[in-house]
């Protein structure tokens, strides 16, 4: 199995992170904010062990589709038209799988990942304006499994799975850019520390609503992210951009 395909395990954690700000305000009572979206990455990593470098490279969106046997990415945002404060959560589940098949040797690999955003968002000129900042965790498991078996009779030698957790703080920012009657442009930016070693992102979406009160978005921008992260010895450090692509329903 080569460094490649073993990277592109770990940098699927590109697909998302963030909220996508698609909440308004129409009224009184509780309201609901749902957008399903993706992130199509080129990633950079650099990874080192104790200091000595092991692999450093480039993986393209293509290079992930290859290993992605399932996936769902979603963001939920939610609270009281005219109050000042909304909750969201961001969730992607990933399942990915590969093998490298040898004249000797056959090596297995299945991981699956959850990556976590909760927040609460405080609008200073209250829900559906146009700026807010919010606060809350980012969290990501990852869990690994490698399998060794031989060659010819597919005899299971050897399985072993790294398995980690990072739990950061989060804080950031979003403001709207009203352009036209259903165009506006979407910005973020937030920074996660904790358990990892930093991790920020930058993003730009452009949203054309259509529907009665605007209730439905088509979004349309670029994300950029770096990460850092360190965990028994191993450091990594990514850099993710590329296109982002959503639909948001409002309820």
């Amino acid at each position: 199995m080569s460094s490649r395909s073993w990277i592109a395990y770990v940098i699927t954690i590109s697909f998302s992170f963030g909220a996508l700000p698609a909440f308004g305000s129409d009224g009184d009572g509780f309201g609901w904010s749902i957008t399903p979206y993706i992130w199509a990455t080129e990633t950079k990593y650099d990874l080192t062990a104790e200091g000595t470098p092991l692999d450093k490279g480039k993986i393209t969106f293509n290079d992930l589709l290859d290993v992605t046997d399932s996936s769902f990415q979603l963001a939920v945002e939610g609270g009281r038209k005219s109050g000042h404060f909304t909750g969201f959560v961001d969730v992607t589940y990933l399942e990915t799988s590969d093998n490298y098949k040898g004249e000797f040797l056959r090596i297995d690999t299945d991981s699956e990942q959850w990556f976590i955003d909760a927040a609460l968002a405080y609008w200073p000129g209250g829900v559906g304006s146009n700026l807010n900042v919010f606060g809350g965790a980012r969290y990501t498991d990852l869990d690994d499994d490698f399998t060794l078996k031989t060659g010819q009779s597919g005899l299971e030698l050897l399985k072993f799975g790294p398995q980690r957790d990072f739990l950061d703080a989060l804080v950031g920012a979003r403001y709207r850019f009203d352009l036209a009657n259903r165009w506006a442009l979407l910005t973020h930016a937030d920074y996660a520390f904790g358990d990892s070693d930093g991790i920020f992102i930058l993003q730009a979406l452009l949203r054309f609503t259509l529907g009665e009160n605007n209730r439905y978005g088509i979004l349309l921008g670029y994300r950029y992210k770096e990460a850092e992260h360190e965990d028994g010895g191993l450091e990594e450090d990514y850099e993710y951009k590329g296109p982002v692509l959503g639909l948001s329903f409002r309820l």
